[in-house]
C-alpha cells in the first residue's frame, strides 16, 4: 500500500518567508540595528492594521494598501536628513506584517489567504456601510492628510506646496464625489504618476522636493472621502461605481428561421 500524501501546510512555507526575510533584515542593518528596527516594526505594525482592520472598507483598503510604497518613498526623500536607515527597513517590515497579517494561521481555512467575513450591505451590495467603514476610511484619509502635511512643513514650508496639497485633495474628492462612469472616474487616475513625476521635475529645480509628495497624499485622501457616503442609508458604503464594472453589452437571443421545405417535398405532398 502507497503512502498517503498529506496536503501542503502553507504555514510552514510562510513561516518560513518570514523567517528568512527577519534574518536577512537583521543581517544587512547588523551596524544600525536599534535605529533600523523602529521603522522595521512601523511598517510590520501598519501592514497589519491594513490586512486585519482598513480591510473592511474595501476603497480604503485599496489605496492603503499600496500606499507603502508612497511612504517608502517619502522615507527615502528623507533619510538623508534623518541621519538614520528608514527606507529600507520599512520596506522589509511591511513585507513581514503583510505575510503575517494576510495568512490564515488557525482554522480550516489555516495556511491561505485570510478572507474577512464581512455583512451585505443596503440593497444587497457586497460593500457594507455603517461606522466600522467609515470610522476605517476617516481615519485612513486623515493618516495621508498628516503625511503630507507632515511633508509641508518638515521639507517644504511654502504657499505652492499647500495649495498643492489643498488642491490634490479637492481634485480627488471631486472626481470621486461627481463623476458617475466607470471610466471618466478611474482613467483620471493614471494622472496621478504623470503629475508626480512633473511636479517632481519641479520640486528638484524649484528646491522643493515635497512637491509630489504632497500632490499624491492630498489626491489619495481626497479619493478616500469623495468616494464614501457620509450620510443616508449607504453611510459609510463606497460610492459606485467600480473597477470592473463598466456597462455590460446584453446578449441578444437568436431568433429561429422557419424551416424551408424542399420543391420535391412539396410535390410529394401535393401528390398524396
Amino acid at each position: 500500500m502507497g503512502m498517503k500524501k498529506e496536503p501542503f501546510d502553507g504555514r510552514l512555507f510562510y513561516a518560513g518567508l518570514i523567517a528568512v526575510l527577519v534574518a536577512v533584515f537583521v543581517w544587512l542593518a547588523r551596524n544600525v540595528l536599534v535605529e533600523a528596527s523602529l521603522f522595521f516594526l512601523l511598517a510590520a505594525v501598519f501592514a497589519a492594521l491594513v490586512y486585519r482592520v482598513v480591510a473592511y472598507s474595501v476603497r480604503a483598503f485599496g489605496v492603503m494598501q499600496w500606499s507603502f510604497l508612497l511612504i517608502y518613498y517619502s522615507l527615502l526623500s528623507v533619510e538623508d536628513d534623518l541621519g538614520l536607515p528608514a527606507a529600507g527597513p520599512w520596506f522589509m517590515g511591511f513585507l513581514v506584517g503583510a505575510l503575517a497579517a494576510g495568512i490564515s494561521w488557525v482554522g480550516p481555512g489555516a495556511g491561505t489567504e485570510l478572507r474577512l467575513k464581512t455583512q451585505r450591505g443596503a440593497k444587497g451590495s457586497v460593500f457594507p456601510g455603517g461606522w466600522r467603514p467609515a470610522l476605517i476610511t476617516s481615519g485612513s484619509a486623515l493618516v495621508l492628510l498628516g503625511l503630507g502635511s507632515a511633508h509641508l512643513a518638515y521639507q517644504s514650508p511654502t504657499v505652492p506646496v499647500a495649495a498643492v496639497l489643498a488642491g490634490a485633495a479637492v481634485a480627488g474628492w471631486a472626481l470621486f464625489r461627481f463623476v458617475k462612469s466607470v471610466q471618466g472616474r478611474f482613467l483620471p487616475l493614471f494622472a496621478i504618476p504623470v503629475v508626480f513625476f512633473v511636479l517632481a521635475f519641479i520640486g528638484g529645480a524649484t528646491d522643493q522636493p515635497a512637491l509630489p509628495l504632497v500632490w499624491t497624499y492630498g489626491a489619495l485622501a481626497g479619493i478616500l472621502i469623495g468616494g464614501t457616503y457620509w450620510s443616508g442609508p449607504g453611510f459609510g458604503a463606497p460610492r459606485p461605481p467600480f473597477a470592473g464594472q463598466g456597462p455590460r453589452r446584453r446578449r441578444r437571443k437568436r431568433r429561429s428561421k422557419p424551416k424551408q421545405v424542399q420543391p420535391e417535398a412539396q410535390a410529394a405532398g401535393a401528390a398524396q
